[in-house]
């Protein structure tokens, strides 16, 4: 130190820490690598006054190792004082104030740090810079009399938050992302984005309980958000719980009752409740909607033809039962409904044969269309012939 040889001094006295348990364990030791730091700093700051290129990625490492240092400085010491007044002795900081008045000047450089590495996408080098700004605001080293602060930061705790969590989500530090990003959901202007990251990362931290609270608080409060919506549904569904999957969907069938794909979807999670006279009504939403859709048109066919099985296997009357021909023909009017809707998901998309082939096979053969059945088989054999010869 007295030959101004401060980068030998840091070395000297890091070496010292490392290897020597005497010296870990002595705050004044701290002190001198503390006094070493800062004078590199004091080094790349003259630069800039003199001219020359000061090495900015250098400047402020050595202002986050500064304050790391300072820290580990007030840490042992509080060790030290801690054994001191188990033994009853009188024992107060001695090197606490120093630390602060050192480490205080650098506050607004702590926070460029992260700001030069966030613009450069060093995204892990950022949430370093911004982690060590937000956790010394409440550090003892910046406590003055009375316990009062010494900080003057200004009031930018959710502004560096968002930062952090931004940078975090950026280095995969998903642990990072959870611990700002309580704080950084009060800036409203970025709360959506903020959510579904802390839902992502939730998840990748497999930590399902946070990633659905969090996937429910974005979709209560933006349900137009697609990530919310998607995610709940298909992990809802995945889980086989059907009912909770339908009240999203339907909460977005009255936010947009004009959607024709919110309508399907309802009507798909509920045959997947076994719920087919809702289904058939969301089914016909959407025709009404969208008069061409051969989709909806094709499951409404389906709900027809399944209520039609369902009303077969019941049907077990004599001739001679006098509602024996009320119930046929309630039978056979599903069956026609059945139809109808066939036809108009062929009519609509005639080349998606997997939505109306086999059911308009079926309700064909169960109408007794004998012409119809034939021209369709001589359809589909001339299109299966047409793709034979493409191949």
């Amino acid at each position: 130190m007295k030959d101004k040889n401060f980068v030998q001094a840091r070395k000297v006295v890091a070496d010292a820490i490392q290897n020597h348990p005497e010296a870990a364990a002595d705050p004044q030791i701290y002190r001198y690598k503390m006094d070493a730091v800062n004078e590199l700093i004091g080094a790349e700051n003259r630069k800039i006054y003199l001219n020359q290129r000061p090495d900015t990625v250098s400047f402020f490492n050595y202002i986050y190792e500064l304050y790391v240092t300072g820290e580990q400085c007030d840490s042992v010491e509080r060790i030290s004082l801690n054994h001191k007044l188990k033994e009853g002795k009188n024992a107060s900081p001695k090197f606490r104030k120093g630390i602060g008045l050192t480490l205080l000047p650098y506050r607004n450089n702590m926070l460029s740090a992260g700001k030069f590495h966030y613009k450069k996408k060093n995204y892990a080098q950022a949430f370093r810079f911004f982690d060590m700004y937000i956790k010394t605001k409440e550090s003892d080293v910046f406590l003055g009399s009375k316990d009062i602060t010494i900080i003057q930061d200004p009031d930018d705790r959710t502004e560096v938050s968002v930062l952090s969590v931004l940078s975090a989500y950026g280095s995969s530090n998903y642990q990072g992302v959870n611990t700002y990003l309580i704080e950084s959901l009060k800036d409203s202007s970025l709360r959506p984005q903020l959510i579904e990251i802390g839902a992502k990362s939730a998840s990748e931290q497999k930590d399902t309980t946070q990633m659905v609270w969090l996937l429910e608080q974005g979709f209560e409060s933006y349900p137009e958000t697609e990530y919310f919506f998607a995610t709940l549904t298909k992990h809802y569904n995945d889980l086989q719980q059907y009912d909770r999957a339908l009240e999203k969907v339907l909460r977005m069938t009255e936010l947009y009752p004009e959607k024709r794909d919110y309508w399907y979807m309802a009507g798909k999670e509920q045959l997947l409740m076994n719920d087919y006279a809702r289904a058939l009504v969301s089914f016909q939403k959407c025709v009404e909607i969208q008069a061409d859709d051969a989709e909806a048109h094709s499951a409404i066919g389906d709900i027809y033809l399944h209520d039609a099985h369902q009303a077969y296997a019941l049907f077990n009357l004599s001739l001679s039962d006098p509602t024996y021909a009320k119930r046929k023909a309630e039978i056979n009017e599903l069956y026609l409904k059945s139809c109808e809707a066939y036809e108009h998901a062929r009519k609509f998309d005639e080349n998606r044969q997997e939505l109306w082939l086999e059911g308009l096979r079926e309700t064909y053969f169960k109408l007794n269309r004998g012409k119809s059945l034939r021209a369709l088989e001589k359809i589909v054999v001339s299109h299966t012939d047409s793709k034979s010869e493409e191949k």
